[in-house]
């Protein structure tokens, strides 16, 4: 389950505190941004292919009883078309949109109302109140780590419906399997693309816009690090200043950092 910020205020990793061995992985967005060509080309397969090669299970055992060469074998003799083949594809139905709008509001009722008890009595699980990745500007966020629990209710109140509520029918995926397929994958790209550009253009914390700019500046700008000199400015509180003076003076950048005139 995604995770949600907590009232508190996030705390800003000082200079001090943030070891120089992490100085040169700390200034992007994410965990692992310095990765090698082989995770980055599996990350690209499975953001390209995954959808098709689970529709190509559905459809296998949709339309070929589960045979995961009939398809194949088909289209390659001719016998079938890809055209024939998506024609029996059921598509999106207002049913299937319902039934996972109600599901995806339900998700999100549990995450934000119940804080996670799990880690109180399951040894070795962690749960509840974590710290997530150090932003650009050197934030660290407090997240609610409660999915295990929405997981276990959920499937609590499903065995409850099946045998004692009867409120709708067990079936009720496997009939709209297909179409909530769609809708998973549709609201799965949406959400990544709408986090990456809101962490970009439009974070939480500005400092976060000011730092990430500054060091892509910086990278663009032939300086080699992200603790070199930029020209990125950004008006704010009616001055103008230097990102990079600024990350600096905030703590986001190393303050012993050595600079290069750009």
């Amino acid at each position: 389950m995604a995770a949600k910020s907590p009232p508190s205020v996030p705390k800003t990793k000082s200079p001090g505190s943030i070891a120089n061995s992490r100085d040169e992985t700390q200034g992007q967005w994410g965990r692992a941004w310095e990765v090698d060509w082989f995770s980055l080309a599996s990350v690209i397969f499975l953001l390209l292919f995954a959808p098709f090669i689970v529709y190509y299970f559905i459809m296998a055992c949709d339309q070929y009883s589960c045979s995961l060469t009939a398809p194949v074998m088909d289209v390659a003799t001719g016998r079938a078309h890809l055209s024939d083949i998506w024609a029996k594809t059921p598509p999106v139905t207002k049913k299937a949109a319902q039934l996972y709008a109600l599901w995806v509001t339900f998700q999100v009722l549990l995450y934000m109302a119940l804080p996670d008890f799990c880690h109180k009595f399951l040894p070795g699980y962690v749960g509840g109140v974590q710290e997530g990745a150090v932003t650009p500007a050197g934030i660290v966020n407090k997240y609610e780590i409660n999915g295990l629990q929405a997981w276990l209710i959920t499937h609590l109140l499903w065995f409850a419906n099946s045998h004692v509520l009867s409120w709708f029918s067990p079936t009720i995926i496997f009939d709209n399997w297909i179409p909530l397929l769609w809708c998973a994958n549709i609201l799965g790209y949406a959400v990544s693309t709408f986090a990456m550009i809101k962490g970009y253009f439009f974070p939480t914390s500005a400092k976060d816009w000011i730092c990430s700019a500054a060091r892509t500046a910086a990278a663009s700008s032939g300086a080699g690090s992200p603790r070199s000199s930029s020209a990125c400015t950004r008006r704010q509180m009616g001055k103008s200043i230097t990102a990079s003076s600024w990350c600096r003076a905030s703590g986001a950048w190393p303050a012993t950092s050595t600079t290069r005139a750009t």
